[in-house]
């Protein structure tokens, strides 16, 4: 029976066999669109998940690190107050010189919390052991911001002081590393100097809320309200901070990198065992590398605010306000510099920085006893030097080792170095200066360390573009 509506020309046309096989292409073409459209819409959502992925993954590591050195950076700035608190009145530069001693201390400690969270990180997984890092730090500035005073329990509130400021070394110790390696280990290949460079951005970012914080709670209070009371406010702030880092950590995936050793059955049991048997000439190079970067960001972050005050080139809020503009211009270079490194190489960036701090150490002291804004801008000098070594430095540490060993290996090279390039960097600098009668003399000290990096620079292989192993 004949469709009502269709004449006999058309049913004659359309059961015509040409006709026939026409209708079944543009019905095959409509499928095969139809099959090409899902695979697009699929891609683009397997690549939107990917990069949702990835920035998870930066936010959470970098919150987490910005909560760290924020923690970690407070007690530099706060270091006069803190040796005025906890020691007995006398000699200032005695009080200051025992403070800056147990912020030594506290990079001792920096190594075992390598080897102790680098382990946990390679042997359980990277989401535990940043889980702890942060924790850890977090707890012990609260409750370095609860310790009574030398006057109030005599010498225990030093021995509180230093038992506490250890913990944060250990804490320290593995959260830069196991945060790095982290993100490099989720990072597309064209961006792994980009992605960890903003890790890194979020260490300055932290340092810059520890020294606002210090210009606010100076600007706000009088002395003796800093002396008895204020001074702890910001270590207080740092439990909340940690709670949240805490919540954002524990939402992250474990590394892809990680979950195929463990698939494979190939995770290292001994990780720290392994590096001095198979990897002890990249330790070496993370060592060296990592030595003037440390010297560079201490001195200039850590240590330049009290030479100032105590050189009376700056009043502690001019020290803090010109801190926190070194660490403002090194937070807008760093993302140049690690875009830079993934185009043209990192060893190019290292060797210019070190190289760069070798020929701007002692001008830029000598310059600094002219004024306040020349001592200004001699630290933002310094600054940039720092942003430029920071942004490139880590990609380099965690691309000399194998995802096996990864997390160990960056915490272990650079806390190594760190117990002779950072930690004691403030204290040689404020005992070398009456030693020699010189206030340039700590320019010396980052002279001899980035010489020494360059040529650990120089000796490495470049990274950049390579795949991991």
């Amino acid at each position: 029976m004949r469709t009502p509506g269709v004449t006999a020309e058309d049913d004659s046309d359309r059961l015509h066999p040409r006709n026939k096989r026409l209708e079944t292409k543009m019905g095959n073409t409509v499928e095969t669109d139809a099959s090409i459209a899902g695979a697009v819409d699929g891609e683009i959502e397997r690549v939107t998940a990917e990069r949702l992925r990835i920035r998870r993954a930066v936010i959470a590591s970098g919150f987490g690190t910005f909560v760290e050195y924020f923690d970690f950076s407070l007690y530099a700035f706060f270091a006069t107050v803190i040796a005025d608190t906890f020691f007995p009145a006398g000699n200032r530069t005695t009080a200051l010189l025992y403070t800056f001693g147990i912020f030594a201390a506290s990079f001792v400690m920096r190594p075992l919390g390598g080897i102790l969270l680098g382990h946990i990180g390679d042997r359980i997984g990277r989401r535990p052991a940043l889980g702890l890092s942060v924790g850890g730090m977090a707890l012990a500035s609260a409750l370095i911001g609860c310790v009574p005073s030398y006057a109030e329990i005599g010498v225990a509130a030093p021995l509180l002081l230093l038992g506490l400021r250890c913990i944060q070394g250990i804490s320290a110790g593995g959260e830069m590393g196991g945060a790095q390696a982290y993100v490099i280990e989720v990072a597309p290949e064209r961006e792994r100097g980009y992605l960890t460079g903003l890790v890194s951005l979020a260490l300055l970012a932290g340092t810059l809320f520890g020294a606002v914080s210090s210009v606010f709670v100076h600007s706000i209070f009088d002395a003796k309200a800093l002396a008895d009371w204020a001074w702890r406010l910001p270590f207080l702030i740092s439990l909340p901070l940690g709670i949240i880092t805490l919540v954002l950590r524990s939402q992250m995936e474990e590394s892809r990198a990680f979950t195929r050793m463990e698939e494979r059955g190939t995770v290292e049991r001994m990780p720290v065992v392994a590096i001095l048997r198979d990897n002890l000439r990249e330790l070496l190079i993370v060592c060296g590398v990592s030595g003037g970067n440390l010297m560079l960001f201490y001195m200039t972050v850590a240590y330049m605010p009290t030479y100032f005050q105590r050189e009376n080139l700056m009043s502690g809020t001019a020290a803090a306000w010109s801190t926190a503009l070194t660490l403002i211009g090194g937070m807008f270079a760093i993302p140049f510099w690690a875009r830079l490194s993934d185009r043209v190489g990192r060893r190019p960036i290292l060797l210019a920085a070190s190289l760069g701090t070798v020929l701007a150490a002692y001008p830029v002291y000598l310059v600094m006893p002219w004024s306040v804004t020349a001592a200004a801008i001699a630290q933002i000098a310094l600054g940039q030097l720092e942003a430029m070594w920071i942004s490139v430095a880590y990609a380099t540490y965690c691309e000399q080792f194998s995802a096996r060993v990864r997390s160990s290996g960056v915490s272990l090279g650079c806390n190594l170095s760190s117990i002779l390039a950072a930690g004691p960097a403030p204290y040689l600098a404020t005992w070398l200066i009456p030693a020699i009668g010189r206030v340039h003399a700590p320019a010396l000290m980052l002279i001899v360390f980035s010489l020494l990096s360059a040529a650990a620079v120089w000796g490495a292989r470049e990274t950049a573009g390579q795949p991991l192993v």
